[in-house]
């Protein structure tokens, strides 16, 4: 490997507070591994998933038991928490961790395979990683098959599935209103700004492709978004409010907030089982953000009469906003 090579792919590990490691973990053919990836499955899925049918195919091949697959992207669903992981994550003898991260299918791609904490941060700061940076998987898979020959790589994983199996994750967000109430006129709306921060700390955003390859783009835009909060807690005519991150829902009741503002972003199919759709409407296969009031005196949200979600994160939020300025102009009328 060319100390240019080395050096991209270091890069990437201190992203991840990761070492870079010679070889895998010795008992990755003894064990069961679990598979974080990121990569946009939604522009070209095809390309994608033959790629992720090889790279199973390989594991099945030579005896890596990947169990099974997080698209993570997937688990950041809302405005700073990502969605929670499967149950089994902790609990089903999972010993080591495959990260795959590309923004696009021809490269460059980012693979490291490391030891599983069991820990929800997944892995510990500073621990070792086999890592390549590739604009073609296959010359990883062999240069792995041949380590996997040596006397240093014991096989005891004889099964392999030989598909990838993924896993999502799911909310309940409670009991659905459709109006917004009139009484956003009176009552406060509390509004988080988004955390930067999580992408350094928190495994779900730390190996997204877009801060992976893409971070001053992906900060840029998270600023701008904050630009928008701060515009509507500046507005007088108004009542929504910025507030701290730490602040809990007791802590917001107590200095008077009645609502936050909230988001959910998924697929529109996926919304559509969380938040259902106007039954007129047909659900697509999209991204969108759809904004939506969160009551933190109930378990009850607002999401407005009018179906306003969109692709854009912007137009999203101000078309909720609309929402909430129509239903606070009707108070008392």
């Amino acid at each position: 490997m060319s100390l240019q090579a080395q050096s991209d792919i270091d890069q990437y590990l201190n992203k991840l507070g990761l070492n870079q490691a010679l070889y895998p973990p010795q008992d990755i053919l003894k064990t069961k591994s679990l598979v974080l990836l990121s990569v946009p499955m939604d522009e070209s899925p095809s390309e994608w998933q033959e790629i992720l049918d090889e790279m199973q195919a390989f594991f099945a091949e030579v005896g890596v038991d990947a169990v099974a697959y997080f698209p993570v992207d997937k688990y950041d669903a809302s405005l700073n928490d990502p969605l929670p992981l499967p149950d089994f994550t902790f609990s089903r003898g999972i010993e080591n961790l495959i990260i795959l991260s590309a923004k696009e299918a021809d490269g460059p791609i980012f693979l490291a395979i490391t030891q599983f904490n069991k820990e929800e941060s997944m892995w510990n700061k500073g621990a070792s990683a086999f890592a390549r940076l590739t604009s073609d998987l296959s010359t990883v898979w062999q240069e792995l098959n041949t380590y996997f020959k040596t006397d240093q790589f014991q096989r005891t994983n004889l099964l392999v599935n030989e598909n990838p199996e993924f896993f999502y994750s799911t909310i309940k967000p409670g009991v659905i209103g459709r109006s917004v109430p009139p009484q956003v006129a009176e009552f406060k709306i509390a509004m988080r700004p988004i955390v930067k921060q999580k992408y350094e700390q928190l495994p779900i955003f730390k190996v997204q492709h877009a801060y992976m390859f893409e971070e001053d783009s992906l900060m840029q835009q998270i600023n701008l978004q904050n630009q928008q909060f701060q515009m509507l807690s500046a507005d007088s005519t108004n009542t929504m409010e910025l507030v701290a991150n730490n602040e809990n829902d007791a802590t917001l009741r107590r200095s008077g907030f009645i609502y936050e503002l909230k988001m959910l972003k998924a697929k529109e199919k996926t919304l559509n089982e969380w938040i259902p759709l106007p039954e007129d409407s047909t659900p697509s296969e999209k991204t969108v953000y759809k904004f939506y009031l969160d009551d933190l005196r109930t378990n009850t949200i607002f999401i407005g009469k009018e179906w306003d979600a969109s692709e854009n994160w912007f137009e999203a939020l101000n078309a909720f906003v609309a929402q909430i300025q129509k239903a606070a102009a009707s108070n008392g009328n």
